[in-house]
């Protein structure tokens, strides 16, 4: 499943590796990711069916060597895995600004900057293999640095030399608690697969077949305010008699939002469906998450070494931005200021992350936005370029569902 999404990333780097079948030919080789390679510019579709779930737990909530709690805090999205990918903890470093927000995120240690590609190669069949279980357990701990972003402390004094440590934890899908199911079932673009379902639902709806709605009710989203950082959802369940009408509606798990909740109950009240009668159907109803705007940007003159190139050269191809999946999912704003130097043909290099926020993943995707543009050819080469990439998002507030 992941295959697809991952071929335009590796695509380079396999180009790369095949260019030399002499040095690579049949042996297995160890290729490090590069940086600029990291899973939170990925985008993925999240797996919809696996042996387990994992989840994480963080330890204590440290800054300056104190302990400090969390005012909301907002746990990672868990996630289906075939496999264990990881049994290593992930060590997060932070600040926490005047907002209550963390800030200065970067990874201490664990994490994606351990990734490793398996690749083998046989130049007389003229294959290769890449064994991707490493890159996946980059992959896996794409939300831990959003979810500590979208989590707030108290407000008003700044904290440094934060840390917190997130260890993963398996357990088999078939034996997960309902209530992490439910979380599960409403992590962005996931879709619990039938089985999942009546597990969660305690019926046989969707294993007889969901049925064809013939109408459908819409909870009023004006009446559900966004949380920022994060969904607010509720699981419905309800039964289908035989003349179609929902029976026996109620909310069975939810992230506690009272007018949510009602809400999604008021939109099964006029539903009908086509089909014979079901019991333990589930949906659920969600809104999405409020924008958390990036700290402020530093100002020109706090690079003085650096200048801005644009003058001096007009781009040829204008850089793609992409932004971070992980990030966009929680509609978290940030920015880059990068500098980069820029040869006589017009390629950008050197790139360099002369300050982030609120994540050093910023920086790496920034790089790579900015390497993917090209500037006119020229006499000679430019250096000491800066740049601003930032990641404003435009995601709106939306009221969606998972069927």
């Amino acid at each position: 499943m992941l295959r697809n999404a991952l071929m335009v990333s590796l695509s380079a780097l396999v180009c790369a590796l095949i260019a030399q079948p002499a040095r690579l030919a049949a042996q297995p080789t160890s290729v490090p990711l590069l940086r600029g390679l990291n899973p939170a510019m990925i985008s993925a579709t999240p797996f919809s069916k696996g042996d387990f779930v994992l989840s994480w737990n963080n330890d204590t909530i440290t800054c300056n060597g104190e302990a400090v709690s969390a005012v909301e805090r907002i746990a990672p999205h868990p996630q289906l895995i075939a496999k264990k990918l990881l049994n290593f903890p992930v060590t997060i470093g932070f600040s926490v600004d005047e907002t209550g927000r963390a800030v200065d995120m970067r990874v201490l240690e664990g994490g994606y900057v351990e990734g490793e590609l398996e690749a083998s190669f046989d130049t007389e069949a003229k294959t290769m293999r890449i064994d991707t279980k490493r890159f996946l357990a980059r992959f896996a701990v794409r939300d831990l640095m959003p979810s500590l972003r979208a989590s707030r402390f108290v407000e008003g004094a700044r904290r440094s030399e934060c840390r917190v440590v997130y260890s993963p934890q398996y357990v088999e899908a078939a034996r997960v608690p309902r209530d992490t199911l439910a979380i599960l079932g409403v992590v962005p673009r996931m879709l619990l697969n039938t089985a999942l379902r009546d597990q969660l639902g305690g019926g046989d709806c969707s294993t007889v077949g969901w049925p064809a709605p013939l109408f459908r009710g819409f909870p009023d989203f004006r009446k559900v305010s966004a949380r920022d950082g994060a969904r607010k959802w509720s699981w419905v369940r309800f039964d289908i008699d035989e003349n179609g009408a929902p029976a026996n509606v109620s909310v069975i798990f939810s992230s506690g939002d009272a007018d949510l909740d009602a809400q999604s109950l008021l939109a099964f009240r006029d539903n009908r469906f086509a089909g014979g009668p079901r019991t333990g159907c589930v949906a659920a109803w969600w809104r999405n998450p409020g924008v958390i705007p990036a700290p402020p940007a530093p100002e020109d003159s706090d690079f003085p070494d650096f200048r801005s190139c644009e003058k001096l050269r007009s781009w040829d191809k204008k850089p793609k931005l992409t932004y971070p999946q992980a990030y966009n999912e929680r509609a978290i704003e940030g920015w880059a200021v990068l500098g980069f130097d820029i040869a006589a043909d017009g390629t950008v290099g050197n790139v360099r992350v002369l300050s982030v926020q609120p994540s050093e993943e910023f920086g790496e995707v920034g790089a790579a936005v900015l390497r993917s543009g090209r500037f006119e050819a020229g006499d000679a080469a430019v250096t000491q370029c800066v740049e601003r990439v930032r990641f404003v998002t435009t995601k709106d507030a939306a009221a969606t569902s998972d069927s």
